[in-house]
């Protein structure tokens, strides 16, 4: 009883602590959000509080954005692709539950932040009008993402790079912190 408390305790700081990373300066996609998706379908045996975690901080934090930087942070044209994404990526960790802690925070971690970075950006380009509807703008909305904030890095890389290195704290953590590891659900 009192470990499953504690699991809660670290589940509910892990939700607030990835909402606040997205409120936090930092280069464009290097957040946990999909780290926390992947290493959560894994980490709990309950699957709904798998997609708990990491929808709950991406609803607190674009709430959170939209208050402080403008109703267009908290609600826009992609959001159903990037919740979708968050889903589908916690649902394809609690799929690769035997995976090796090595292949899925490297092979999980890289599909995680590709197919994140393909979703969203056909987002962009099916859903506005900043380029043409055709395989010509398609191919220059994918050009452009991988291009943005040049100085932060880009959007692909980044989500590769802040999903392998928040992936392997949270495999390491429950070794470190053993009231970290997840009680079975009832």
């Amino acid at each position: 009883m009192k470990n499953q408390r504690l699991f809660d305790a670290a589940t509910i700081a892990t939700i607030g602590l990835v909402a606040l990373s997205r409120l936090l300066p930092h280069w464009p996609n290097f957040t946990p959000v999909m780290a926390i998706a992947l290493m959560g379908g894994v980490m709990f045996s309950d699957r709904v509080r798998s997609l708990l975690v990491p929808v709950l901080s991406m609803i607190i934090s674009d709430l959170a954005l939209g208050v402080v930087l403008g109703q267009e942070y908290a609600l826009h044209s992609a959001q159903p692709w990037v919740y979708g994404c968050v889903v589908a990526i916690a649902l394809f960790g609690h799929a690769a539950r035997s995976w090796k802690p090595v292949s899925l925070v490297l092979g999980g971690g890289s599909i995680a932040a590709i197919v994140f970075f393909l979703a969203t950006n056909f987002a962009v380009w099916v859903s506005g009008s900043m380029y043409p509807h055709s395989l010509e703008g398609l191919i220059a909305c994918y050009a452009a993402g991988l291009a943005f904030y040049r100085d932060g890095g880009n959007f692909l890389i980044n989500g590769i790079v802040s999903t392998w290195l928040f992936a392997s704290v949270i495999a390491v953590a429950p070794r470190m912190f053993t009231w970290l590891t997840p009680v079975k659900a009832r």
